[in-house]
């Protein structure tokens, strides 16, 4: 079996996307990943070794006594660690009190820089990160010279009186048991608590007042307690009380083995490098987005069920290979097209010269045929030579029908790397092919209208997809899964007009023999579609009107109303407002009909449209024939963009169907098109050098595609073309690139035009140097010659003469 071509370049992309992965984890650089570390322990729920005092929002700040007061009745009452908060330096009285405290409790615990003239048993920094619900604390900070703990873990050694050692990438606490572990960057990482113990401090105060010592005891008895009292200081000590919190219950994280960031990166970058590289990009897009949510939802899921792992890695595999694989697209489809272009242009060129070829044995056969006329004698030699040459034409003709088989499948594949622009995706599902930037307007205006049950009435020429609007109105519309019924009022005979919108009954006219639901009843909570409004007779128009306002009307022969809910989209080509103006249309029907307005424009008027609408009808019309290798040239695309398009779409539909029906080549030509006005009657234009030029460039040059849109043979395009060659290098003073400039109008092909008047300049000098005179050389080049047209023969005399001089 063959090896898919995305293969090795998806392999090579998603291994890429999971090296840049491991990168980002070795440099430090990815972002705190919750899940990209394994649990050392399942949290309890709560922590019952410590407690938080809040101050109350309402509450004045504790001064240092009252803090004096309350580290006693904590000690008292068997706290065996207290954090304080404490407040600016007070009076001298407030200030001996909160010290003395301290030194008799021995169990206190300040944040650095705080504990200026206390005797705190401990001082911890208060730094760290929290964020996405993991939190990482440095174990240790230098101040100045000396180095200093985290103010959780330095409390925590004090409850425990125990000594706090950093050894074998934890932090433990003596004999205790008690560790944390400590990533390679010296942190503890940590699941956030948001279930701590707290109380409010109020609430402390009052238990102190009332000297409810049973209360106290309940509350710090064998427990840590931390008193947050500084707002601004909140955020700081409440993590680090997470931290005592995290140890005590051994809530801690440690790094995930890189490995586990590997395994589940790699088959995924290799999902969405190939998923880049063989999808549309909108579709890869979509995919790629939900393989992340999958990736993110599975890792939800197993963290429920108690297993923690990676996310930040297999995000950023699938990421950097996603990006990787559409540069790598770009670059590869961009090589890939110049590589067509490049074997196209040699083609041609090759093309150029064989037919160059042809054409000088075609002369060469016609001179040998005439001397055998004119011989008297060596006839058998002539006629040997004469063969030989018609040999030499054969094989020459074989090799420019090999390289037009040729030229034309490298130019169906560079049409194909290349692609024509894709239309807007979100028009796209309702048949609605464009890019411009006002149908795509109307398109946004029309789903946001469609939401309600706003009328709509589409406007413009026919064939420019009235109908495809107004069924998009439908699907779009909260009534989708109902009837649409399409009416068009001009087909609808007057005296059956009741009949055919409102239904009848049995036995109400002749021919009525059952009851028969009308068009409006038929989309009854639906949406109803009257194409050309504007062809209804006067009659007709107060009738419609008349259900629309009461949303009710009688069946042909009824006596009870049929009430109907349907959503109204009405089209026509005709200018309503004049209409109004001119009262041929009721004024207040059109009212009711232009709830909104969408004018679409003809296809003359958004020609970018042209070139993908062509593409979509030609593979319709392709798999109709049952030809699926139809494509259009480079000549046939630019000759429909060119074309007025009188009849829009339906037009170009009509078109591109017939040459898909009656073309007998794969890629389709300006002729196969038979567009009007590319075939004018050949005596109109035969002595016309400017009809004749505008025909070649319409052809890219294409002697054969020429000969067969003008009606000619190829030698007499051939004869027109040295004609026009031969003046434009003698205007050009012999520059053959100056001269092909002006002669092929554009410069994809001027290296065609060139190549071709080289060589009918060559083969003319060729010929020229066989005589040692000019008049001698102009004669022979004008019975050579002979069926260039006599208005040129001054050209080609000039051409001459210069190559005697």
């Amino acid at each position: 079996m063959a090896r898919s071509p995305r293969l090795q370049p998806a392999a090579v992309l998603g291994v890429a996307g999971t090296l840049v992965a491991l990168g980002l984890y070795l440099a430090g650089v990815a972002p705190l990943d919750p899940w990209a570390y394994a649990r050392w322990q399942r949290p309890a729920p709560t922590t019952d070794g410590l407690v938080v005092v809040v101050r109350d929002a309402e509450a004045r700040p504790l001064d240092r006594a009252a803090l004096a007061r309350l580290v006693s009745r904590l000690t008292r009452s068997g706290a065996t660690a207290i954090v304080l908060d404490p407040p600016p330096a007070g009076g001298a009285a407030g200030e001996a009190l909160l010290r003395q405290a301290i030194a008799q409790a021995g169990n206190v615990v300040l944040p650095d820089g705080l504990d200026a003239g206390l005797p705190a048993r401990a001082v911890g920094h208060t730094l760290g990160d929290a964020a996405r619900g993991v939190a990482a604390v440095p174990v240790f900070t230098t101040t100045g010279d000396r180095r200093v703990a985290a103010l959780g873990l330095a409390t925590v050694a004090v409850a425990l009186n125990a000594d706090m050692v950093v050894e074998d990438g934890a932090v433990t606490f003596g004999r205790t048991g008690r560790r944390i572990p400590v990533d390679r960057a010296g942190r503890i990482l940590f699941a956030r608590n948001d279930r701590l113990s707290s109380v409010p401090l109020g609430e402390v105060g009052g238990m102190i007042e009332r000297n409810d010592a049973e209360g106290l005891q309940a509350l710090a008895g064998g427990r840590i307690v931390v008193v947050l009292g500084e707002p601004a200081r909140t955020a700081a000590l409440g993590l680090q009380a997470e931290v005592a919190g995290a140890v005590l219950t051994g809530a801690g994280l440690r790094a995930a083995p890189t490995i586990w960031s590997l395994l589940p990166a790699l088959p995924l970058a290799l999902a969405a490098a190939w998923l880049w590289l063989a999808r549309q990009w909108w579709v890869a897009l979509g995919q790629t987005v939900g393989l992340a949510l999958v990736v993110a939802g599975s890792v939800g899921l197993l963290l429920r069920l108690g297993v923690v792992t990676p996310l930040t890695g297999p995000l950023a595999a699938i990421a950097a290979a996603s990006l990787g694989a559409l540069a790598w697209r770009h670059v590869t489809e961009r090589h890939r097209l110049g590589r067509l272009e490049r074997e196209v242009g040699t083609m041609r060129e090759a093309l150029v010269r064989q037919e160059s070829i042809v054409e000088t044995l075609e002369e060469d056969l016609d001179a040998a045929r005439a001397a055998v006329e004119r011989s008297t004698g060596a006839e058998r030699d002539l006629v040997r030579a004469a063969e030989a040459l018609r040999a030499q034409l054969a094989e020459a003709r074989a090799q420019e029908d090999e390289t037009r088989r040729r030229l034309d499948a490298l130019a169906r594949e560079s049409r194909a790397a290349a692609r024509v622009p894709e239309p807007d995706a979100a028009c796209a599902g309702f048949g609605i092919v464009t890019r411009d930037p006002a149908v795509l307007a109307l398109f946004r205006d029309l789903e946001k209208a469609a939401r309600s049950s706003l009328p709509i009435l589409i406007t413009g020429e026919p064939g420019t997809g009235k109908e495809l609007f107004a069924r998009a109105a439908h699907r779009l519309s909260p009534r989708a899964g109902q009837p649409f019924v399409a009416v068009n009022m001009a087909a609808i005979p007057p005296d059956l007009f009741e009949s055919e919108l409102f239904g009848h009954v049995r036995g109400s006219f002749t021919g009525a023999v059952a009851d028969r639901k009308g068009w409006l009843e038929q989309a009854d909570r639906g949406t109803v579609f009257f194409d050309e409004v504007g062809e209804l007779r006067a009659e007709h128009q107060s009738k419609l009107l008349r259900v629309l306002q009461e949303k009710s009307f009688y069946r042909v022969g009824a006596t009870r109303p049929t009430a109907v809910d349907v959503r109204v989209v009405a089209a026509t080509n005709r200018d309503l407002e004049r209409g109004v103006a001119e009262g041929w249309f009721r004024e207040d029907l059109y009212f009711r009909l232009k709830g909104l307005v969408l004018p679409l424009p003809p296809l003359r008027a958004r020609r970018d449209d042209i070139a993908p609408l062509a593409a979509r009808i030609l593979e319709e019309a392709a798999a109709e024939a049952k030809r699926p290798h139809l494509a259009l040239s480079e000549a046939a695309r630019a000759a429909l963009e060119r074309h007025p398009w009188p009849g829009n779409v339906r037009e170009l539909q009509n078109c591109l169907r017939q040459a898909a029906a009656l073309a007998e080549r794969d890629v389709l030509g300006v002729d196969d098109l038979r567009l009007a006005g590319a075939a004018r009657p050949v005596a109109d234009r035969r002595d016309a050098d400017a009809t004749v030029l505008a025909t070649l460039r319409d052809h890219a040059f294409d002697m054969q595609a020429t000969a067969r849109a003008l009606g000619w043979d190829r030698s007499t395009v051939t004869q027109r073309l040295k004609g026009l060659g031969f003046r434009a290098l003698v205007e050009a003073d012999g520059d053959a690139a100056r001269a092909a400039a002006s002669l092929a109008g554009n410069a994809a092909l001027a290296r065609t035009v060139e190549v071709k008047l080289r060589e009918y300049h060559e083969h003319l000098l060729r010929t020229a140097q066989a005589f040692d005179s000019a008049d001698a050389a102009v004669a022979a080049c004008r019975r050579r010659f002979k069926n260039l047209p006599e208005r040129h023969f001054r050209f080609l005399e000039s051409l001459v003469r210069r190559s005697f001089n």
